[in-house]
């Protein structure tokens, strides 16, 4: 939410914590929009996806529930790249990057399973991601599929740089997250 004067100018900008619903009508009021809102806070995923990395959660009024951390060597450590990123340019005639492949598949199969779980459990009112581009098609890629479409609702990308996932990254992306925050512009009188 954002509110400027006269003029246009944005003089500050309301961040509400990522769980709750989005605001969709801009020119409803905060006051109006807190009504529409229930107290407690809502339950949510995270899911922190790099190549390699994943760290998931689950959470209920802003408290981890379950959690999972997962590594895969899919990434050529010697060159920073993934396994993925760099059959553009090589191929995949090697014995480690068949394993680097094979590992990726499993990487993906077991975020979409434990998605999946939570989602049959607890259905979660909002899921909040991490993840770039080539990785999020492979999601969709994958034999098993996640539990949500790629234009659901409930989907929101985490507005944070996110480091390494793991647990201790997950809880301090769900600190930031669960907190919302005011940005203010200087006057110029």
């Amino acid at each position: 939410m954002i509110a400027g004067n006269a003029d246009s100018e944005p003089r500050w900008e309301l961040r509400l914590p990522l769980p709750f619903p989005a605001i969709g009508d801009r020119s409803l009021s905060i006051g109006a929009y807190l009504q529409t809102v229930a107290e407690e806070m809502p339950n949510y995923s995270i899911a922190l996806i790099q190549a390699g990395a994943a760290a998931l959660g689950y959470f209920e009024e802003g408290e981890v529930v379950h959690h999972k951390a997962i590594k895969k060597y899919m990434k050529r450590h010697s060159q920073g790249k993934s396994q993925i990123n760099y059959l553009k340019t090589r191929g995949k005639s090697k014995a480690g990057s068949r394993v680097r492949l094979a590992n990726t598949v499993t990487f993906f199969e077991e975020i979409n399973e434990r998605l999946t779980e939570w989602e049959e459990d607890y259905n979660p009112s909002r899921i909040m991601i991490s993840c770039t581009a080539t990785l999020w098609g492979l999601l969709f890629q994958s034999k098993i599929p996640p539990p949500f479409e790629k234009k659901d609702s409930r989907l929101i990308k985490i507005p944070r740089d996110v480091q390494i996932p793991t647990f201790e990254e997950l809880l301090r992306i769900n600190r930031l997250s669960v907190a919302g925050w005011l940005t203010t512009t200087d006057i110029k009188s």
